[in-house]
């Protein structure tokens, strides 16, 4: 019998979870990426993610890397919080505390009594208000506007297409002939394809939206995308063909049009420390950060760093 069946009330997260994800995520939302419904149930599939509900607080725990997400719901006290540590130890020896709301601190400046607050860079989103992401003003973000128009003076007849459900089939073709094409590998890039499967997979009963670029009937490039709060939404995949100049620039002006009357702000998920992907990311000059916050128990010894990608 493995740890997760031991632990009491510790029950595995899938899809039928959906509706008390939506309940708490939609009382207490959270900025980071980590807490949309759609990324805790297509990552959390691969994760074998797990939960509990402690003391009204809804309590997520990654079992693989021992972490448990900051809990949902009313702000537990430092002492409270250390209580949920230790209340984890005896099945999981490493477990410690991430994705601390950036306002805990103030409210709690007792909590550096008792934790290590830390912030890592690699993990932390990039948030960018969808009115620049449509506007592209500046200097900055000239040459991308520059490839817009370029795309679309070669491409008059593409079309923008709501992505669905007798659509599936294309895109999942189409994002394994993007990996095979640019030879991509690595333990990251096959768990996001396995991510995107998982999500195509469980579309139907997730809070979950995408748009295709299509040109001639030939996907080019989609977006998928889902709630993050009110007044945010956040990207989770995009994936477009490199040798169409100006699809990637496209799918993401595109998407930022299609969202621009029914949100303020668009997060884009973590660069994971991938030089390239932070230098995508950062190229778009970003409004600010959803800070990642991790912590240890003051005196520990045991703790897992963030993974290596």
């Amino acid at each position: 019998m493995n740890s997760e069946t031991k632990m009491p009330g510790l029950k595995a997260l899938d899809i039928s979870d959906t509706f008390m994800l939506r309940e708490y995520l939609g009382k207490w939302p959270r900025e980071h990426c980590d807490y949309t419904i759609t990324n805790l149930i297509v990552w959390g599939k691969i994760y074998h993610n797990h939960y509990l509900i402690h003391k009204e607080r809804l309590v997520v725990l990654n079992p693989k890397y021992q972490y448990i997400l900051f809990p949902v719901g009313p702000y537990l006290s430092p002492k409270e919080l250390k209580d949920l540590v230790l209340m984890f130890r005896p099945y999981y020896p490493e477990a410690q505390i991430i994705l601390y709301p950036h306002d805990y601190c103030e409210q709690y400046p007792e909590v550096h009594e008792i934790f290590e607050i830390f912030e890592d860079r690699d993990w932390a989103d990039y948030v960018y208000s969808v009115e620049s992401m449509v506007q592209l003003r500046g200097k900055k973000l000239a040459k991308k506007k520059n490839l817009i128009s370029q795309f679309r003076r070669a491409h008059p007849e593409y079309k923008v297409l709501k992505m669905t459900e007798d659509r599936m089939k294309y895109i999942l073709k189409f994002t394994h002939k993007w990996r095979r094409e640019r030879s991509a590998e690595g333990i990251y890039l096959m768990t996001e394809i396995k991510a995107i499967e998982n999500t195509l997979e469980a579309w139907r009963n997730l809070p979950v939206e995408g748009i295709i670029i299509c040109l001639r009937n030939k996907i080019v490039a989609y977006s998928i995308f889902s709630p993050q709060g009110p007044d945010m939404v956040t990207v989770h995949f995009e994936k477009f063909d490199p040798d169409k100049k100006g699809s990637a620039q496209v799918i993401t002006w595109e998407t930022a049009r299609y969202l621009e009357n029914r949100y303020t702000w668009i997060n884009r998920e973590q660069d994971i420390g991938l030089e390239g992907l932070r230098q995508a990311k950062l190229s778009y000059v970003p409004d600010r950060f959803s800070r990642f916050y991790g912590s240890r128990l003051k005196g520990d010894t045991v703790g897992r760093p963030m993974p290596e990608n």
